[in-house]
């Protein structure tokens, strides 16, 4: 009962602020709870230089329970806590040690010739992921609905595209069991040949940019400088984030018009989806590599505005503590046990190849933005960051990513020009009529597909049965591909194709 009192009185005030003054006194109180001589155990990030007044039978570090960004955005005349790190021969240290990571260590408390500053003997020494810096903060996380109002009261634009934004920055898990190889990113696009709608996306994305952690914004560069005006000592730290999620968002305007709205350094990290991409372009082309990659790449026929937020300002690090809380519920996708949504993604493909017939298909051959094995696992990704804002994958998810599909789908329909639309139709016509093996291989995998359990047939059994028809097993591979590339065949998961009827 007194629980539920106290989850009513945080409501009725709205969440408290996650700061770093807080987060330095508690680690203050922290230390000074355990005695001098006893056991004492804490996490925080390493800092590599030498403390004032430091011994020299032993190595002599200090540990900050803030990381680079927070140690610097405190204000000049609070005092950083910090702890002594004395280690030695006996000291256990496991683990990628740098400057900033992020560590836990454990060992005795004892006093430090300097000011009021306490020493650990340390007994072990061990890297942590940064997330570890979040995961204990759950009496600051954010409510379903506490964290839409934050950003839906913060950004004007279409209620769908709002959405997206929410869900992809909670980023996705990974896919177990793919024939795809990504990691956690996900990204939002938007497109429109009017400069000034570009502009306003991107302009949005930077205000939002702007307000996460240095450590969780995408950089080449990964050090930084910090001089503590307390104690005098300057420290060169690196970026302990080594989680898979990180923010990029174009840095000049110049970028919007690049194929790919990113520097060189960064298309890998974009294609291999390890961080969450937040861009916009001001071209709509159907094979627009950044549109075939994008989870959500909108064609948006307003502009979309924002509207600077006090309290979205201030709750930032709860908004961040909340994601990486609502991460570590749902690391990964198993697609293997994805039957419910494999089954309506295939109904959702059919029910538009009816409605839109060849131009739907040739938005779907290999390298156009519905390229059909992309676009699954796209939706998949997306599914899994909708997963992780809900807090559980519910089946009513399947229907809100399908519509967030045909919402993109029919802008798509509707903003491309008549004339590009019938070239693509024309070249696709072409294609599909350039190679009658085509043909042949698809009523092979017709029959496998009939006497198959689960409607899905094995890489290795079709090739098989195509070299046994007379096939050459070189030109049995490249049918495959075709096949998969025309949108008639798709790989749901590693090794298993399927039809799209």
């Amino acid at each position: 009962m007194r629980e539920e009192v106290l989850e009513l009185i945080r409501l009725a005030r709205g969440p408290e602020p996650l700061t770093p003054a807080r987060r330095a006194r508690e680690f203050q109180m922290r230390v000074q709870k355990v005695k001098i001589g006893d056991e004492i155990e804490l996490s925080g990030f390493l800092l590599m230089r030498e403390p004032p007044n430091s011994p020299k039978d032993a190595i002599y570090y200090l540990l900050s329970p803030l990381s680079p960004s927070e140690l610097k955005s405190l204000p000049r005349d609070e005092l950083r806590p910090y702890v002594v790190l004395r280690i030695d021969e006996a000291s256990k240290v496991s683990g990628r040690l740098y400057s900033g990571a992020h560590v836990r260590v454990s060992g005795i408390l004892h006093a430090y010739p300097w000011g009021t500053m306490r020493a650990i003997f340390v007994e072990n020494l061990l890297s942590e992921d940064y997330s570890a810096h979040w995961l204990e903060l759950s009496d600051v996380a954010l409510t379903k609905s506490e964290f839409e109002s934050l950003f839906m009261d913060t950004i004007y634009a279409n209620y769908d595209f709002e959405k997206a934004l929410i869900y992809s920055l909670f980023a996705s898990p990974t896919i177990v069991g793919s024939s795809v190889a990504w990691g956690e990113g996900v990204s939002l696009s938007a497109f429109k040949k009017e400069e000034r709608i570009a502009l306003s996306v991107w302009e949005t994305f930077r205000y939002l940019h702007s307000l996460l952690p240095w450590e969780l914004r995408l950089k080449r560069d990964p050090w930084t400088e910090y001089v503590d005006p307390h104690i005098g000592v300057d420290f060169r730290l690196r970026d302990p984030n080594n989680s898979g999620i990180s923010y990029y968002v174009p840095t000049s305007r110049t970028l919007l018009k690049r194929e790919l709205p990113l520097p060189k350094w960064a298309k890998p990290i974009f294609e291999r989806k390890e961080a969450v991409f937040l861009g916009a372009k001001g071209s709509v082309l159907p094979n627009d590599p950044t549109a075939r990659l994008s989870e959500s790449p909108f064609i948006l026929t307003e502009p979309v505005a924002y509207e600077r937020n006090g309290e979205l300002e201030e709750l930032m690090p709860n908004v961040v503590a909340t994601i990486f809380l609502e991460r570590a519920k749902l690391g990964s996708l198993n697609v293997g046990e994805l039957g419910t949504f494999r089954r309506k993604f295939e109904d959702w493909l059919v029910k538009n190849r009816r409605e839109y017939g060849e131009k739907f298909d040739a938005l779907r051959l290999s390298g156009m933005v519905f390229e059909t094995n992309t676009r699954y696992f796209l939706s998949v990704h997306l599914l899994g960051a909708m997963a992780r804002f809900e807090g559980k994958l519910r089946k009513g998810l399947i229907n809100d990513v399908l519509l967030i599909n045909q919402e993109i789908l029919d802008t798509w329909m509707n903003e491309l020009p008549a004339g590009s639309l019938m070239k693509l139709v024309e070249n696709y016509e072409r294609y599909i009529s350039s190679d009658k093996r085509s043909n042949i291989a698809l009523s092979i995998f017709m029959d496998l597909e009939s006497v198959s359990k689960d409607r899905s047939v094995s890489v290795g059994e079709f090739i098989e049965a195509l070299v046994s028809y007379g096939f050459k097993r070189t030109d049995a591979e490249r049918t495959l591909s075709m096949l998969i590339a025309e949108g008639y065949l798709y790989e749901p998961y590693a090794g298993k194709l399927r039809l799209i009827r």
